[in-house]
């Protein structure tokens, strides 16, 4: 499964910067993404150190565990185990009217709607990177994230080192996560101005 990211995922590192600037996001919305790269590489330990309240929809689980686990894949049963300790909150989105408008969205996936309807009802930041799913988040003025902001974020919370981080980076990359030499770039740069973590 690749994310679809182009240049223009530039924007959302200004994004990562201003988030990490002191403002805390109180509820992390997750899309599929971000659950199955960072546990492809062995970091799901983020998602349970992580300060932030978890929410995603029931179409994220049914993707990344359900789907996952028919298909034998390892990550599906560690998430699941996440899933089954309370590290994710399933919440369904209440706004049905907003819910279907996304919809008519063309290239936007269910789940991906559901995810910026449940960011928006809670006040919350979507974590995403597929590009539609994004541009339609700016326009209605969503709050979006991406993937390198859930690992700057677990930098700064001293979970992981930078070092640690930018080995993450190379190995989503890897693992087939997609990402223009120009934003490679930028989430680098943006990970090494970070503090130094402990751990």
């Amino acid at each position: 499964m690749s994310s679809g990211l182009g240049i223009r995922q530039k924007k959302s590192i200004k994004s990562l910067r201003r988030h990490l600037g002191g403002v805390r996001v109180k509820k992390l919305v997750f899309n599929a993404t971000p659950l199955i790269y960072l546990t492809k590489i062995g970091l799901s330990r983020i998602f349970e150190e992580l300060k932030d309240e978890k929410l995603t929809s029931l179409s994220v689980k049914r993707e990344v565990v359900d789907e996952g686990k028919r298909k034998g894949v390892a990550d599906a049963i560690i998430l699941d185990k996440l899933f089954l300790k309370g590290v994710f909150k399933i919440v369904e989105p209440r706004d049905k009217d907003f819910l279907e408008s996304l919809l008519q969205t063309r290239g936007l996936h269910v789940s991906d709607a559901e995810v910026l309807t449940i960011a928006k009802e809670h006040g919350g930041t979507a974590i995403i990177d597929d590009e539609v799913a994004r541009k339609t988040a700016k326009i209605y003025g969503i709050s979006y994230a991406g993937t390198p902001y859930i690992l700057a974020k677990a930098v700064s919370e001293e979970i992981i080192t930078r070092e640690k981080a930018k080995q993450a980076i190379n190995e989503m990359i890897y693992a087939g996560w997609r990402c223009s030499i120009e934003t490679y770039a930028k989430i680098m740069e943006t990970i090494e101005k970070l503090g130094k973590s402990r751990r």
